[in-house]
């Protein structure tokens, strides 16, 4: 007997299951996508606080330099309070303190937020903004915020008629420009604080 032998054609993929995997991968890239950039927000978040910290101990370094007393910097550089008589930027005052490499013109990495989107590190040198109430203050002491009216002293000067004082634990040194890191149901910032810890814009420990 003559054995015949049987060809089985291959089968390929008809269009609907071909449609039906293409949307099964949409589900799932649907699902993953929401996950995955939330895990990049969180790791941008930790290299924000990460640096905020290191130039908090820069900082500090800065001051046990200089007789213990805090740096002098502008809050926005490009638009300085006194043009006629402008201080050094943030990243300028501290840059021999926070990675600065000799001979490069541009500020530490240390100053760029990996969430600025607005360029402030390009237009100011930073992405964090110095509190400019601690220039040339005593490090360790906190902030006195004073609050100016009421009555004219010494031929005309206007007297603090209240003052606002914040322990080492609630003065910020540093925080971000802006509301970088999104923070359901709204974004956020970091902060630096006198005694070296960071957290959100407005909670303390």
């Amino acid at each position: 007997m003559k054995r015949t032998e049987r060809k089985t054609a291959r089968r390929g993929f008809t269009l609907i299951e071909l449609l039906v995997v293409i949307a099964i991968i949409g589900i799932l890239a649907s699902m993953l996508l929401p996950a995955l950039s939330r895990a990049e927000a969180s790791a941008k978040n930790t290299a924000c606080v990460s640096q905020l910290r290191e130039l908090g101990i820069a900082t500090r370094l800065y001051a046990d330099d200089n007789e213990y007393r805090l740096p002098i910097a502008e809050a926005l550089p490009s638009h300085p309070l006194l043009p006629q008589r402008p201080v050094l930027r943030i990243s300028d005052v501290l840059r021999h303190y926070a990675g600065w490499a000799a001979g490069v013109a541009d500020s530490s990495p240390l100053f760029r937020c990996p969430c600025d989107r607005s360029y402030f590190f390009e237009a100011e040198g930073s992405s964090y903004r110095w509190n400019t109430a601690l220039n040339g203050q005593r490090i360790d002491l906190g902030e006195s915020l004073h609050f100016f009216g009421g009555k004219l002293v010494n031929g005309g000067s206007w007297a603090p008629t209240a003052t606002l004082n914040h322990p080492p634990v609630r003065t910020p040194l540093l925080l971000d420009y802006a509301a970088f890191h999104p923070r359901p149901p709204r974004s956020g910032k970091n902060v630096v604080y006198m005694d070296d810890h960071v957290t959100a814009f407005g909670v303390t420990r």
